[in-house]
Formats: structure tokens, sequence, C-alpha cells
């Protein structure tokens, strides 16, 4: 009889493959403005319904032979490949799960003890599919793909916590489940949450026009330029100027996290203790009662904790750079997108995660030139968004053995 990990990585690879069909609608219809539920899948050409027995992932382009079945236009061999490179993730990030020893807590506690951190760690990974090709396309993330993945960690993770799938107490949580999904201890809560609630009144005021957008206005192209060309995408006349105001709308959360601190300290009155303390445990003790700081609100604040970091790791190196060098640095698509992931993942895998992606876009921009020096007009730059996918998934899969090395002794 097959194990329920076995049946599952054959139902979650064969799922991947439909996955990757329905992201190849999101891939050419989200820069469009296209709804991608209507009109139904059909050909560009003829503008014919596909049939469904046409749609099956793969096997569709293959009984086509690459054809519209009516006007005989050609179909990207790109459908095709999505949604087989979405099934061998799909396969891949269960194996690496529950048949290695990479991530200890997922094989240990099996389908059935995981499945909430595995789904939303599968939501991730096609949201960054998406964000990769459509970056690698385009040069622009749409932020509609990063907030579903972000969106789904907000409500399954507390969810999953409230409904007794993870310990309802501080007391009871094991480094288990700290390792499969964000989690915050209740000393520290009051830091995402405060921060949380001044990026909410920073969004509600950038809204009400009390706080300057930055960049707002188009920038005056060089004459003759090409306004789709990368490379004027972050061109202004004032960016030092600009960015200063992103500084305004980000002071907001930071006050916010440093009045929320200050709100647990006086709620038990006196300074509380870093982690590792001598005082930890009789604070954990005061705090840990599910009357006073229940399961789902750790786990929110956990995953609220993720989002605010991984993008504050992407923004504040964006200001700096603007700042250093007078040219806007990186885009706020890659803020979007690492919010999501440190919503998923939580604020430590997020922060590594970010300093991976760098020497995965110095081996790509070494092979990109390598490439592009046999290669007549050379070859096109990649975006920063990809590295950070590719750094991400890195740190999915090796996440234990890299907290090793770096800490001796694990995460």
């Amino acid at each position: 009889m097959l194990s329920p990990e076995l049946l599952a990585l054959i139902f979650l690879t064969l799922w991947g493959a439909c996955v990757g069909s329905f992201l190849n609608v999101v891939i050419y219809r989200v820069p469009a403005g296209l709804s991608v539920i209507h009109p139904p899948s059909r050909c560009p050409g003829c503008e014919q319904k596909l049939a469904l027995y046409d749609n099956v992932p793969v096997l569709g382009w293959l009984w086509l032979r690459g054809k519209c079945r009516t006007c005989k236009m050609k179909i990207s061999p790109q459908y095709p490949l999505i949604e087989a490179f979405t099934a061998l993730c799909f396969l891949g990030l269960t194996a690496a799960y529950y048949f290695t020893d990479l991530r200890p807590a997922f094989a240990t506690l099996g389908v059935a003890g995981s499945w909430p951190a595995l789904a939303v760690h599968l939501v991730l990974l096609s949201a960054m599919i998406a964000a990769t090709v459509i970056d690698a396309k385009l040069f622009i993330i749409p932020l509609g793909v990063t907030w579903i993945a972000a969106l789904v960690a907000f409500i399954v993770m507390p969810l999953a916590a409230g409904a007794g799938w993870v310990p309802d107490s501080v007391s009871d949580t094991s480094t288990q489940w700290e390792e499969l999904a964000p989690w915050v201890s209740p000393e520290w809560l009051g830091v995402p949450l405060g921060a949380g609630l001044g990026l909410v009144l920073a969004v509600l005021l950038l809204n009400l026009g009390v706080i300057p957008q930055s960049f707002a206005d188009e920038p005056e192209l060089p004459e003759g330029a090409d306004p789709n060309d990368p490379e004027h995408f972050f061109l202004h006349p004032h960016p030092r100027r600009e960015i200063s105001k992103e500084l305004l709308f980000l002071a907001l959360p930071v006050v916010g996290a440093g009045a929320g601190y200050a709100a647990v300290q006086a709620l038990v009155a006196g300074p509380l203790p870093g982690p590792g303390g001598a005082d930890e445990a009789s604070v954990r003790a005061w705090l840990s009662g599910t009357d006073r700081v229940p399961g789902w609100l750790l786990a929110f604040g956990g995953v609220l904790l993720g989002f605010l970091v991984g993008a504050a790791v992407v923004w504040f190196t964006r200001i700096l750079g603007t700042l250093m060098f007078g040219k806007e640095a990186m885009g706020l698509g890659d803020v979007h997108l690492m919010a999501a992931v440190g919503a998923v993942i939580g604020w430590r895998d997020v922060t590594l995660a970010f300093f991976v992606a760098p020497f995965l876009g110095l081996l790509g921009t070494a092979l990109i030139a390598g490439v592009g020096a046999f290669k007549k007009g050379g070859m096109r730059p990649i975006p920063y968004g990809p590295y950070l996918c590719a750094g991400t998934v890195i740190v999915m899969l090796l996440r234990v053995p890299i907290y090793r090395v770096l800490f001796a002794g694990g995460a």
C-alpha cells in the first residue's frame, strides 16, 4: 500500500502540471490587464474556445502538434514548458521535504501533520514561477501575483494554529513547528503588530495625499530613446529627492514597531529580556496562557513579521542604493515579492534568501556575459526578481544545512 507521502507526491506532481496551465494564463493576461477567469482559454488568432481535451497539460500541446486545431496558428512551446516545469518543481519540493533529511520537520510530521505549511509553500512557489517569467520578459512584477501568496499565508497559518494543527501556546511550541512556518514569541509580538498598524496608517495617508507618492511623474527620456528599453526604466531627474518621500512613508511602520515593543514592556511592568535572557522563562510563562496570547495570534504575528522584514531588506537596499548612486535602485515589485516570501517562510529565512540572491546574480551575469561574447548582439540582461526567487528556493530546500554551517547547530 502506498504511503500518504508517496500518494501526495504523485498527486502534487499532476496538480503541479494543472497549476502550470493556469500560470500560463496569468503570465499572458495579468501584464495585459486582462481577467484570468473570463473568457475561457481560446486561440489568440481565431478566438476559438479550446476544447477540454486540448487543455490537458503538456499532452494537449503534443496532440495539437503545437498548432491551433481550427486556424493552424502556432502555439508557443512556452505553454507545455511552463506546465512541465511547474510539475517538476512541485515534485522536487515535495520529494525534498518528505523523502530526504533536508527538512526534518516535514519528514518527521509527515503530510498529515504539515500539510498547511506545504500548501502555503507550493502557493509561493507557483507565484514565484509566474513572477520570474513575467519579470524576465517585461521587467515588471505584477503586484497581484505576490499579494495572493502573502494573503494565503495570512489566512492559512493563523487558521492552522487556531484549529489545533500547531501548538496552541508558547509553552507547547516545538522548534519543529518554528521550522515549518513563521512564528513569533509573545515578548516580541508587539513589534510586528505595531509596525503593521503603522504600515496601514502610512498607506491610508498615502492614498489621502498626505504623504506624497514617490516617482509619480514620468521621467523625460533622452531624444530617440526606446521607452521599452529596461535601461530607461529607472531614469529620473531627481531620484534622491523622490526616495526621501519613501523614507517618510517608512517612518510610520518603524515608529509603530518601537511603540508596539514599548507597549508589551508596559504590559509586563518592566524591561523585557532579549532572546535567551535570564528572565525570559518567567516572561514567557506569564504571556503563554491561551487566554492572553492564543496560538493563532502568534502565528499571525510571525507571518506579519516575515512580511515586514522581507519588504524592509529590499526597500532599505533600494533607498541606500538610490542615495549612493543617484539612480533609482531596484523596483518596488521586488519589495512586494520579498514581502510575500517573508510571509511564507519567516523573517530569518527571507533575510537569508536576500543575501543568497546576489551570489546567484553574479553567477548569472557572468554566464550571460560569457554567452553574449559568442552571440551576435549580445545577451539581454535578466532583472533581479528571478535571482531573488532562485535564492528563495535554495533557502526553502537547504535551510537546515545552511543554518548548520552558519551557526554550527541549526536555526
